[in-house]
């Protein structure tokens, strides 16, 4: 029978013991039996320092594959919502820390163990060595095991995420387009986020779709003209909570113009309803933008693009995010980047307009935006009217630098293209906060690792 490792210690610390015992009784011998006494006491003390040899090969054994343990553990963790996943992952990294000609042993992983509700995996392997003088004693293998347990942090988080629908987006990716391999990308990190939960109580994921400019409206809740109410100075709509300075005309498609006259980038960055003073205006609300309008320089009539949808309000429910991105479309329309960013900062705190936000105390807050293009500018854009790239580059950076101000993470994954501007924008100019992707799979996978940063992995045991 294979002894555990822990009884051959104990072994070594009984017969250390025993042989300290006879070589007090052969030095006090004074008898001419030597010889004697000293072929008595040879075998036992070769056992013992084949125990020491053998017990110190077995520390170096468990000590390796502990920190293999940890280390796949941790890697597999994530993918606790996918048994299939897990296990491949698990014997991945296990095999890259604890390579198979290691010392000679035979290694026995058992499958992880995940708890029933999602938020904890252990996993555990055995090892079986060959000792060396231990032979003499009879023993001629022993066995070492060990084991580790991630558990996941339960720190609430409140996420948007925020993706790029512009005209490029409806590229050519793969089988799909660039928008395809975009939901997909997504949904990878609200499976992330869930794990095996539906609902959760720490957890809340929004959605932000932009392009030229953002859908304010509430995705699902259709426009009804006839419904809008006149509240406090401030027009509001059925579908909107944002409060609007004109009334939205009857085929209003949900889009809003940005604060587009300022006296500085500050005052476009900040996310509160009541803080633009604007040439001695203080901004209480927005301008609704129109759906078609009339170029003043060469009379042309114009259809204004804006996105089919609206913004997924916060929600802890697993499927309001995921129907969200699936129902993504159609993308259209030109860049520009701060409008993304800032309506999912204006999703993600607390207050007006949209007043989801968890207000506990250890809450963490993020924003995962996704891009394919650079800033661009057309007539009527989101900023109701031309504006050079080089400014609108400016207004990015004073929204990117007020919402890291607060405390929010911003990660940021271009896609098919690389830039220091959003290098800039993202927490670190490195992963886990920035990422460029140049296929569908890579774009999967910077997702996915924005997903594990984000759930908080640590070990437990």
């Amino acid at each position: 029978m294979i002894k555990p490792f822990s009884v051959i210690a104990t072994r070594l610390v009984e017969r250390t013991i025993r042989i300290n015992q006879a070589a007090r009784t052969f030095y006090a011998c004074e008898k001419g039996s030597i010889f004697i006494n000293f072929g008595v006491i040879v075998v036992p003390l070769i056992a013992v320092v084949g125990l020491g040899v053998d017990v110190g090969r077995g520390y170096v054994v468990k000590a390796r594959l502990s920190q293999a343990l940890d280390a796949s553990a941790l890697a597999a963790a994530p993918y606790a919502d996918n048994v299939v996943k897990l296990q491949a992952e698990f014997t991945k990294y296990f095999d890259a820390n604890f390579p198979s000609s290691f010392m000679g042993v035979d290694i026995t992983l058992a499958p992880p163990v995940i708890s029933d509700n999602g938020t904890k995996v252990t996993v555990s392997a055995s090892a079986i060595l060959d000792t060396t003088l231990m032979s003499v004693l009879g023993e001629d293998t022993m066995s070492v095991s060990a084991s580790s347990e991630v558990t996941r942090l339960i720190t609430p988080l409140d996420v948007v995420v925020s993706i790029d629908t512009t005209g490029s987006m409806g590229s050519s990716d793969g089988s799909g387009t660039r928008l395809s391999s975009a939901k997909d990308a997504a949904d990878i990190l609200v499976n992330k986020l869930f794990g095996n939960e539906t609902e959760s109580d720490n957890l809340q994921v929004g959605l932000v779709p932009w392009s030229a400019a953002v859908n304010v409206a509430e995705r699902g809740v259709s426009y009804d003209s006839g419904l809008n109410t006149f509240v406090d100075g401030h027009w509001y709509t059925n579908n909107s909570p944002v409060p609007f300075i004109t009334e939205p005309d009857s085929d209003w498609q949900g889009c809003a113009y940005a604060r587009y006259t300022d006296n500085s980038n500050d005052d476009d960055a900040d996310h509160l309803l009541y803080d633009a003073d604007v040439g001695g205006t203080i901004w209480e609300a927005w301008e609704p933008m129109p759906r078609r309008v009339v170029n003043p320089s060469n009379g042309n009539l114009y259809t204004v693009r804006c996105p089919e949808w609206g913004i997924s309000k916060l929600s802890g429910t697993k499927s309001h995010a995921t129907d969200a991105i699936e129902e993504l479309s159609n993308p259209t329309g030109t860049t520009t980047i701060a409008q993304g960013l800032v309506w999912a900062w204006r999703t993600l705190m607390p207050g007006e307009p949209y007043n989801q936000a968890s207000i506990k105390s250890n809450l963490r807050r993020a924003i995962v935006i996704m891009t394919d293009g650079l800033n661009t500018s057309s007539y009527r854009d989101a900023y109701k009217g031309d504006l050079n790239v080089s400014e609108m580059n400016d207004r990015l950076s004073a929204v990117a630098a007020q919402i890291k101000a607060t405390g929010v993470d911003i990660y940021v994954v271009e896609y098919h293209v690389e830039t220091n501007l959003m290098k800039s924008v993202a927490s670190a100019t490195t992963a886990p906060y920035y990422f460029k992707a140049d296929s569908a799979a890579e774009l999967e996978k910077a997702f996915e690792k924005i997903g594990t940063e984000l759930s908080e992995l640590r070990l437990s045991k």
